[in-house]
């Protein structure tokens, strides 16, 4: 008999919904917000797998720093020092706001939802 893999995510989502359904119910008054946190970490790390927000972050380091030392903190440290800019790199701002935007599908799709004009699309 073959055995069926279940995909990450999926699992991820049996658990919440089985932790909100079954056992969050069932808990005192006192454990039911770390009961939510939990559920509410795991939805991230689902989101987190579901979405692939590293690559265009990966992209833009890898065009600024060719030797393979960029991080996050140094483009910021570069920025701020104004040795990374739009005059050397003209779509600096836009392409910050779309790994921003990715990273507030993972982490936090609710504010991001809320910031959102009626017909405007975020990508």
């Amino acid at each position: 008999m073959a055995v069926k893999r279940i995909a990450a995510e999926t699992l991820i989502e049996l658990a919440v919904d089985t932790l909100r359904a079954e056992i969050y119910p069932t808990l005192p008054p006192e454990h039911r917000y770390t009961a939510a946190m939990i559920a509410n970490a795991l939805e991230i790390a689902r989101r987190e797998i579901l979405a692939d927000d590293d690559t265009a972050r990966w992209r833009l380091l890898d065009e600024l720093y060719p030797d393979g030392d960029g991080d996050m903190k140094r483009l910021a440290l570069d920025i701020r020092s104004g040795k990374v800019n739009t005059n050397n790199k003209p779509d600096l701002h836009e392409r910050l706001r779309a790994i921003l935007v990715e990273e507030l599908r993972v982490r936090n799709p609710r504010f991001l939802k809320s910031r959102e004009s009626p017909g405007e699309v975020t990508d």
